[in-house]
This record gives structure tokens, C-alpha cells and sequence, in this order.
């Protein structure tokens, strides 16, 4: 394995787990969140529940997005380019993952564009700025960006060949 594709690889692992971390850490703030909003509506439910529960839910899946991306685990119609032959079905692969990269980019700019005009907004029951859940979107796409990209370039298990080039 070359320096490149172990760096990659390596680089890809450290992506992985971090977003793995981050998306448990957000799963144990959620569901403490939800069981607090559930058992207090007995008495008097704070307001916050909510809120936090559905920014902890968007931010656990987006992070949760790029390391799904690098199991193979996003959803993939594959029943046409299964059926070309090699050839054209390396064209059609190739021009999935450039269409997968472009739509990639364009939700991740957007998406950052988007958030910082929403920085005037506040959740009121946080006191927090709407950027802070918009940003959930931009950021996960900017990860499987990168995790896609350092997939091209590592090694998939067993073969030897890039594992980032089939969204």
C-alpha cells in the first residue's frame, strides 16, 4: 500500500470515529432530552425540550452521514450499471460520483450561505442563533465530502482499490 493511500485511509478511520463519537454523544443528549420532556409533562415541562431534541437529532444524523457514506450503508440504485458492461458501466460509475460531488458542493455552499443569513433569527427558548441548527447540513456535507474523497484514494477491504467512488 502506498504512503498516500495509507494516509488516506488513516486520515478516513479518524473521520469516522470522530463523527462516530460526536453522533453518540448527540444520541445520549437526545434521548436525555426526550425522557426529561416525557416524565416532566406530569408537572411543568420545560419549554427547551423540544428544541434541543430536534437540533441534537438533525446534527446526530448529518454527522452520522459521512461514516455511513464510508461503510457502503447510503441507499444506491445500482440495477442499471449492474446490467452495462465494464466499460460503460466505469463511465456510468464515474459520472454518479462526479454528479454525487457536484450536488456535494452545491448543498454545502448553500447550505453555509444560507445559515450565516439566518444569524439575525434566535430560538427563543435557547437564546441561541438559527445558524447553530442550519450549520448541521453544510457540515455534513462538507464531511462525506472529504470522507468521499479520502475514500478514493483508500484502500476497501481486500481488494486493494479505492472504496469512496461508488456513493
Amino acid at each position: 500500500m502506498s504512503r498516500l493511500a495509507q494516509s488516506c485511509k488513516t486520515a478516513s478511520d479518524v473521520l469516522e470515529r470522530l463523527c462516530l463519537f460526536g453522533a453518540g454523544a448527540l444520541l445520549a443528549i437526545n434521548l436525555a432530552t426526550v425522557m426529561l420532556g416525557v416524565f416532566s409533562r406530569f408537572f411543568r415541562p420545560p419549554m427547551w425540550t423540544t428544541d434541543v431534541a430536534k437540533i441534537t437529532l438533525v446534527w446526530m444524523v448529518m454527522l452520522a452521514a459521512a461514516p455511513a457514506l464510508k461503510r457502503g450503508e447510503h441507499m444506491a440504485i445500482t440495477m442499471l450499471a449492474d446490467r452495462l458492461p465494464p466499460g460503460r458501466r466505469a463511465v456510468v460509475v464515474w459520472l454518479r460520483g462526479a454528479v454525487f460531488v457536484g450536488l456535494l458542493v452545491l448543498m454545502t455552499v448553500l447550505g453555509f450561505q444560507y445559515a450565516a443569513k439566518m444569524q439575525a433569527l434566535t430560538i427563543m427558548t435557547l437564546g441561541i442563533t438559527k445558524t447553530v441548527p442550519l450549520l448541521a447540513v453544510p457540515v455534513g456535507m462538507a464531511l462525506m465530502l472529504v470522507q468521499f474523497g479520502l475514500g478514493l484514494f483508500s484502500p476497501a477491504p481486500g481488494d486493494g482499490q479505492g472504496q469512496g467512488g461508488t456513493p
